[in-house]
């Protein structure tokens, strides 16, 4: 059996790896800014790669990556993910990542971390596991079975009850069910993309969470953010408005905790409010936004997810060995046989 040859890397080469779609959104392209002129003033070289424009194969015994039809001949070191987690597929989006990661590319964030952020209720297990605290939450397995979770929330569960897409997003997908016949009404429309999981409604929050940013295990900013319509979601995308939160050294714990825990380099950590100071986990995003945070708190979130990678690139070149190369241009980037 012939070993595979050696990844060749691009010592001073890093990748955004994003779609098409999400490049029409304002994060992304405030990210690709930033990281550009961050690398820039470093003479880091980066490059920006298409989901749409990525093929990868297994030639010779072999992986390979080919972008717009030429073969990549170096890689990166470091790769910032930016994915559709609401629609994000394993035998799409997942099969490219872990090629790269086969390959040896270290992804900020990774596959596995990243799957683990994909559906809500998949966050839960791994965070149930490790002692978070989490309003208790039902789900189910087979669409046909919803309205035997739904009685099992009836006999388990105290009205009102919460009920979200388990991909849902933005603040999309979730009402608060007030009691058994608006449960039983709504299960009945709900539309099957995704599961749906039930929740117990914490008063307390209602309209209001505090969303957390990490980056590189490091609380960056958080932002207090609250419904202007009396609604029960806060999201700003969804209408709700922004401020800065002065988080507690508990609260700041718990979000690296959890950021540690799912294996994140760069999320947001959403944590509903008790009257007493603590918090309930409500979600962690993979993807985070940071359109209405950074004014809100007053803080560069891009430029701080670009000087992580740059320091990435550094620590890996320092313990780890990689035949690397200095990449001058984008020239060098294909073989010379694509």
């Amino acid at each position: 059996m012939t070993a595979a040859p050696p990844t060749l890397f691009g010592s001073n080469l890093v990748w955004l790896l994003t779609s098409e779609e999400l490049m029409k959104d304002y994060n992304q392209q405030e990210l690709d800014q930033t990281v550009r002129r961050v690398c820039k003033d470093r003479d880091v070289r980066y490059r920006l790669v298409l989901l749409e424009d990525l093929v990868v194969s297994i030639e010779n015994g072999g992986l390979g990556v080919w972008i717009k039809g030429k073969k990549v001949k170096y890689f990166p070191l470091v790769v910032l993910i930016r994915v559709p987690t609401p629609v994000l597929q394993c035998d799409s989006e997942i099969t490219v990542l872990r090629h790269l990661e086969l390959l040896g590319c270290r992804l900020m964030n990774s596959s596995a971390a990243i799957l683990k952020c994909v559906n809500k209720v998949w966050t839960f297990q791994e965070l149930a596991n490790n002692g978070f605290p989490l309003p208790n939450t039902f789900s189910y397995g087979g669409h046909s079975n919803i309205m035997g979770a739904v009685k099992t929330v009836d006999t388990n569960l105290v009205y009102p009850v919460v009920v979200k897409n388990c991909r849902g997003h933005r603040g999309k997908c979730v009402f608060l069910a007030r009691d058994q016949h608006q449960m039983h009404d709504s299960a009945n429309l709900l539309r099957h993309d995704a599961p749906y999981l039930f929740q117990q409604y914490i008063r307390e929050s209602h309209g209001r969470d505090v969303r957390v940013v990490v980056v590189g295990d490091k609380v960056i900013g958080a932002m207090l953010r609250q419904s202007t319509d009396g609604r029960m979601q806060s999201n700003c995308s969804a209408g709700g408005a922004g401020q800065p939160f002065v988080l507690s050294p508990e609260g700041e714990k718990l979000a690296i905790d959890v950021a540690r825990c799912l294996r994140m380099d760069i999320c947001g950590v959403d944590l509903l409010l008790n009257n007493d100071g603590s918090f309930w986990v409500c979600e962690v995003n993979a993807n985070v936004g940071f359109k209405f945070f950074n004014p809100a708190v007053g803080h560069n979130v891009a430029e701080d997810i670009a000087i992580m990678a740059l320091a990435e690139i550094d620590r890996l070149k320092e313990i780890r060995k990689y035949s690397t190369v200095e990449v001058s241009d984008t020239s060098d980037y294909y073989s010379d046989t694509s």
